[in-house]
């Protein structure tokens, strides 16, 4: 086996291995959770292991129908991913708003391209969309490189798996690995000589360039946009016309300086709420009302660390987001 396939080989088995490091949480939200990340692992497989083209370096692994097959697998696991996260708890809804963050809305992205992808490859549609092969190939090929892009934001910014450095740079490793496997040179004996043949040494032929071009440029945005922080992901594409109910419990919190979350009182000046600042329009606010809630909930809760071990990992909505009277009763 080529090296770069058994280095890019350990690195999918490295990202499925990743629910074992990062706690248990609900048997439903987790089976959901590892759908998702399964779809993840099969598109960055598929790009980084495609079909085309034959006379490529490294050789291409996949038959045409293992690639469909593949294809449809990672269909079928968003759908799972997504139908049981609905099914764990009702206010996953809200995720499907207008309000929905930034790294949901490039998770549904990645599912819709997902799905248009496996549809228009099949020989039927092809046809009609495209009037040749490479045509078709640099469309797959471009397309499937925004799909794991747009994966990476939605896994890493989600955190769930993500939440370490070396995790995070693990997520950015396989996807930016994947898009550079797609950059394929011809091998030798079918390389045309002369200055005016070069830009055709990648298997794409005269679209090499356009093609090149748009995956390097993927390869940057994908690192630029996971870079940022988690919070600017967070924020809603439209603003949210009404709050969830949210159950904090100030009891359960007294070892925690209220001044953590309440940072408007610290020069004793403080004024209103929360809310009534970071929904406000104030230009030196960066983080909107539901990201910096997200935030103050997810640094503690999402991967605790010792002595808050036993207060993690939380997932989904529902442990937050419930009316104090339906809260359980301290027992």
């Amino acid at each position: 086996m080529d090296k770069r396939y058994a280095l890019f080989a350990v690195t999918l088995i490295l990202l499925a291995a990743l629910p074992v490091l990062s706690g248990f949480v609900g048997l439903g939200w987790e089976l959901s959770e590892l759908a998702g990340l399964i779809g993840s692992v099969l598109c960055i497989g598929l790009c980084g292991a495609p079909v085309r083209a034959r006379d490529s370096s490294p050789p291409a692994l996949l038959s045409l129908r293992a690639h469909t097959r593949i294809g449809w697998a990672a269909v079928g696991a968003v759908a799972l991913h997504v139908g049981g996260l609905l099914l764990s708890d009702r206010n996953v809804l809200e995720y499907l708003k207008p309000s929905m963050p930034i790294y949901i809305a490039a998770g549904g992205l990645a599912a819709l391209l997902l799905l248009l992808l496996v549809l228009s490859a099949t020989l039927p549609m092809r046809q009609q969309l495209w009037s040749s092969h490479r045509a078709f190939q640099g469309c797959h090929v471009i397309a499937g490189g925004v799909i794991i892009a747009m994966v990476a934001v939605h896994v890493i910014a989600t955190g769930r798996y993500t939440g370490s450095l070396g995790r995070h740079l693990l997520m950015l490793g396989a996807t930016v690995g994947a898009m550079l496997m797609l950059l394929r040179s011809r091998r030798r004996s079918h390389v045309p000589d002369g200055a005016a043949d070069r830009k055709r040494r990648l298997v794409f032929g005269r679209r090499s360039a356009l093609v090149a071009g748009a995956l390097l440029t993927l390869c940057g945005l994908v690192a630029a946009t996971t870079s940022v922080p988690d919070t600017a992901l967070r924020e809603p594409l439209a603003a949210r016309t009404n709050s969830l109910p949210l159950d904090f419990p100030h009891g359960k919190h007294v070892s925690v300086n209220c001044l953590a979350c309440h940072h408007n009182f610290a020069d004793g000046k403080g004024v209103d709420n929360c809310i009534m600042c970071h929904k406000s329009t104030r230009s030196d606010l960066k983080v909107g009302v539901q990201a910096r809630f997200h935030a103050f909930c997810f640094e503690c809760h999402r991967h605790p660390r010792e002595p808050l071990a036993a207060h993690g990992p939380v997932a989904g909505c529902a442990s937050c987001h419930r009316s104090p009277a339906d809260a359980v009763p301290p027992v």
